[in-house]
């Protein structure tokens, strides 16, 4: 026959005898805490109910959260991601390197990269998107830029 345990309520009531398992269920219901008074087998000794080894895993301390901060973005940093400032830098001049091609070619393929190492550092840190966008960008006016460069030198295009 397994244990039995007499629990004090909140007012002095007593309440059980109850199993074991029955009593595990209260504590999943939120019914006790880790302070609910209780007695063994009629012993006549009332001990907190989290020093009894068979509940002690009930109120292990609960896994933990994530911060505040990432809790309270709502997902924002996965489409800016403002924690990786070379990252999105690197896009923005990606975007407007189709403006001043050979000038901003440069700061996009390096902070491009630079973002990239962070989110290997620190996968929380988002931005791998506007990394490549800045890098591929980047080297694809430069490439372009260089070619009509060479055909210009050359009055080839007139």
């Amino acid at each position: 026959m397994s244990q039995q345990y007499k629990i004090k309520g909140t007012g002095g009531a007593e309440y059980g005898p109850v199993s074991t398992e029955e009593l595990q269920q209260w504590v999943a219901q939120n019914r006790c805490t880790r302070e609910s008074l209780v007695e063994v087998d009629g012993s006549g000794e009332w001990v907190p109910l989290a020093t009894l080894p068979k509940f002690q895993d009930a109120f292990a301390a609960p896994p933990a959260t994530a911060p505040a901060s990432a809790e309270g973005e709502g997902g924002v940093s996965t489409v800016i991601p403002y924690k990786n400032v070379p990252a999105l830098i690197a896009y923005y001049f990606g975007v407007f390197c189709i403006i001043c091609p050979p000038l901003l070619c440069f700061p996009a393929i390096i902070l491009g990269v630079i973002g990239l190492r962070r989110v290997k550092e620190n996968p929380e840190v988002k931005g791998t998107a506007h990394a490549w966008i800045g890098i591929l960008s980047g080297s694809f006016f430069l490439l372009l830029s260089i070619v009509i460069g060479v055909f210009v030198s050359t009055g080839m295009l007139q």
